[in-house]
């Protein structure tokens, strides 16, 4: 199933997650870029799922105030 960008819904292990491409995080890996940054600056702790065009990857984490604060 192709998920889209910045978009919710439920991950291959039926886990309710924010899908997030793989071109949105910077090279340390613990960073977002600007963009992606700011547009969830003070949410809630939140899961994600890392996406390559659209297609769910293995990468799956806790983004918290606009960062990276787990991987998983």
């Amino acid at each position: 199933m192709i998920m889209e960008d910045l978009s919710f819904g439920f991950d291959v292990r039926e886990d309710y997650a924010l899908f997030i491409e793989e071109k949105h995080f910077l090279k340390d890996g613990w960073s977002l870029d600007d963009y992606v940054k700011n547009r969830f600056l003070n949410c809630e702790p939140t899961f994600f799922r890392v996406i390559r065009n659209g297609e769910q990857q293995s990468g799956h984490g806790w983004l918290e105030d606009g960062k990276v604060v787990q991987w998983g």
